[in-house]
């Protein structure tokens, strides 16, 4: 059961248009945020059509998620991100403007008994149960990888310039290797997916702070984007909180 959810997306205090696009889907228990990649062509166009092709993607391959295993799920949501992935490529070589555009994917699909989360990029999801919030992406970037094949440490990341540099999305010429998780549901558990423009703003303990309230799913986001904005808004902000 859903209790409550709320999404919003804001354009920051920086960029000239917001690139961000985020869907709820409670029927069907599926969220998804998108962000077009910076610096490339159409991201709006790009972080669009993935809110608009990955559900019906995903209708096609888990039409019954209940009378799927785990397994077989998590296989399925991959093909899906597959798809989409090729899907957007192709869309990028039929017109010049968007030639290489790209978008990052953060979703989850909520069966009666699991929580299951898909991404491509650095888009994030994450969990708070009780008061600890865990982090279930972790960034496609070339400073994560870095950093877990220890050819740098931890206190170089913030300033490293492989920092924002996506080694996974979707649209990427090469066929991408989505990470798929699986985590049981608990009661009163709070899921919260969101853009980079609301992490590289505010730090894990201060989303942790906002999502520990006991507010609305809406007053919370309104609350962070604000509070993102404050800090700067240098990128388009987007948010969506599930209780």
């Amino acid at each position: 059961m859903i209790n409550a959810y709320a999404g919003k997306s804001d354009r920051g205090l920086i960029r000239k248009k917001n690139e961000d696009s985020w869907v709820a889907l409670p029927e069907q228990g599926l969220f998804i945020v998108a962000d077009g990649i910076g610096g490339m062509p159409a991201g709006d166009i790009a972080s669009k059509l993935v809110v608009d092709v990955l559900p019906p993607l995903l209708a096609q391959r888990i039409n019954d998620p209940q009378a799927l295993g785990m397994s077989e799920i998590i296989l399925r949501l991959k093909q899906a991100l597959c798809d989409l992935s090729n899907r957007l490529h192709k869309e990028s070589q039929n017109k010049p403007e968007y030639e290489g555009m790209g978008a990052t994917v953060a979703m989850a699909l909520l069966t009666e008994q699991h929580v299951f989360i898909a991404h491509l990029g650095d888009s994030r999801a994450y969990m708070l149960r009780g008061t600890i919030l865990q982090q279930l992406t972790n960034d496609h970037t070339l400073v994560h990888h870095l950093l877990m094949t220890k050819a740098i440490k931890q206190d170089e990341v913030e300033n490293h310039p492989g920092k924002n540099q996506l080694v996974q999305y979707v649209g990427m010429t090469m066929p991408p290797n989505p990470d798929v998780i699986c985590v049981p549901r608990v009661k009163g558990e709070r899921l919260f997916i969101c853009s980079d423009g609301l992490t590289n703003m505010l730090s894990k303990l201060e989303i942790t702070k906002f999502l520990s309230q006991f507010s609305t799913p809406e007053q919370i986001c309104n609350a962070m984007i604000m509070a993102a904005n404050m800090a700067g808004g240098r990128d388009n902000i987007t948010v969506l909180l599930v209780d």
